[in-house]
């Protein structure tokens, strides 16, 4: 019985730290990159840098899927 319980605790351990691994780490660069390949896109003169940002951000977190 206690060995049961244990390979769960670890298979808990592993299934957790496999998730952590494979998520994608977006840099500042390719936040910066898209939000300007945005800005080039975007036909307003007067569209909002900040806005470019966060919706590069997002988009490049899987939120607009």
């Amino acid at each position: 019985m206690e060995n049961k319980i244990v390979k769960t605790k670890k298979s808990r351990v592993a299934v957790t730290s496999t998730s952590k691994e494979t998520k994608k780490i977006i840099s500042e660069e390719d936040i910066r990159n898209r939000a300007f390949e945005i800005f080039q896109d975007n036909d307003n003169p007067s569209s909002n840098e900040l806005d470019n940002w966060y919706y590069a951000e997002r988009e490049l977190n899987g939120y607009y899927k």
